[in-house]
């Protein structure tokens, strides 16, 4: 019997896709139970948007850190370490309450969050060429969205209460750290660390950092406020993380198409595509909610499209960026996207208290629209 032969930089690849999509499965539990939780105590949406901000606040505050601990200690080690600590910090919810108290366990949480997602994007990006990195990326990015789509399923399975659901994120994070441990694994030799000025980096490639402000607006605010949102519209329980599932599933089976157009047509163009799609998506739902047709095709259309433009932006950026500037630039990339995350539920949270379950469209609308015309001014300029 002949054995299919695969090269120790395809092993690699695969062993990354899987802690990915775990990694996806995690989070897409963690983020959405973590707002239900506070939501079923009575907290009002902006304290749960305040709550949420934690994470993607410490990702924007250690940027400059995580990139010299990657050239220092690796890559392999910094995920390691970055899984072990989320381990410690996911039973500390068993034993403490109160926003206070959860607001610095997720801050810790996201600097390790912060510290994996660099070491992740620097890993991809550097194994890739210009004639793989689209596919490369969006099978990354797919793998990832199929955890993410997965993750409030896995509430469905575990409730709310108890110890159950925590439990099964540590262990989701312990089986992460299996294969970097026992598996031998390509990781590349990272040349001297050279930081990039974060305003000179927004500055010189405004639509590639622009999309990845959009993303952290939108996505951290979709499953945080999403599920709210439906069941505010008069949704039972079930039906909102169903369709929250159906959304993110859309982005999962966008991704082979959008690889395949990233390695073949212009980026620019595809990009603005994208956000005209995740502009129109979430209105004709709104006005729609009645029609389960539309509804589901609005889901898919917008959920594809976000993930689409995620892999646009981090596409751009690794064409952009030589070797030794990856991890910065991934690490500015990060930074930006979690200064939407850190923006997007604050901003929701507060329109959805004022406007009622509507304010979370007009909020998505108005920010998507905004990024939608500076992009639009950029391609004709060119």
């Amino acid at each position: 019997v002949t054995l299919i032969s695969i090269s120790s930089k395809q092993k690699t690849f695969i062993i990354l896709f899987f802690c990915s999509l775990l990694i996806g499965i995690k989070l897409g539990t963690l983020i959405p139970l973590l707002s239900l939780i506070l939501e079923s105590r009575g907290y009002s949406n902006l304290e749960i948007g305040i709550n949420t901000i934690a994470q993607p606040l410490a990702t924007v505050l250690f940027v400059r850190i995580t990139p010299k601990i990657i050239h220092r200690f690796g890559l392999t080690k910094s995920l390691v370490v970055s899984q072990m600590i989320a381990i410690i910090l996911y039973f500390s919810f068993l034993f403490v309450e109160g926003l206070t108290a959860w607001f610095i366990i997720r801050f810790i949480i996201g600097f390790a969050g912060a510290l994996a997602w660099n070491a992740f994007d620097t890993w991809m990006l550097t194994l890739a060429d210009d004639s793989n990195r689209g596919k490369v990326v969006t099978t990354y990015n797919m793998v990832f969205a199929i955890g993410f789509a997965i993750g409030p399923a896995v509430i469905g399975l575990t409730g709310l209460e108890g110890s159950v659901p925590f439990i099964t994120i540590a262990l989701i994070s312990f089986i992460v750290i299996i294969p970097m441990l026992t598996l031998e694994v390509e990781a590349p030799e990272l040349s001297d660390h050279k930081p990039i000025p974060v305003l000179l980096a927004v500055i010189a490639a405004p639509t590639i950092f622009g999309a990845a402000i959009l993303m952290g607006l939108e996505d951290v605010m979709f499953v945080s406020f999403f599920p709210i949102y439906l069941i505010k519209s008069g949704f039972s329980y079930d039906t909102a993380l169903n369709y929250v599932t159906i959304s993110l599933a859309g982005g999962v089976l966008a991704q082979p198409l959008i690889g395949y157009l990233l390695d073949k047509y212009n980026k620019r163009s595809i990009l603005n595509t994208l956000v005209v799609i995740i502009f129109v998506s979430p209105i004709i739902m709104h006005f729609s909610l009645d029609n389960f047709i539309i509804v589901i095709i609005c889901l898919v259309a917008w959920g594809a499209s976000g993930a689409g433009l995620f892999a646009t932006g981090l596409t751009m950026l690794g064409e952009h960026y030589k070797t030794s500037q990856v991890a910065s630039a991934t690490a500015v990339f990060v930074m930006v996207f979690e200064v939407g995350s850190v923006s997007g539920p604050l901003i929701g949270g507060k329109v959805m208290d004022i406007q009622g379950p509507s304010g979370f469209i007009l909020t998505i609308s108005v920010l998507t629209f905004l990024f939608l015309t500076v992009s639009l001014y950029r391609t004709i300029r060119r």
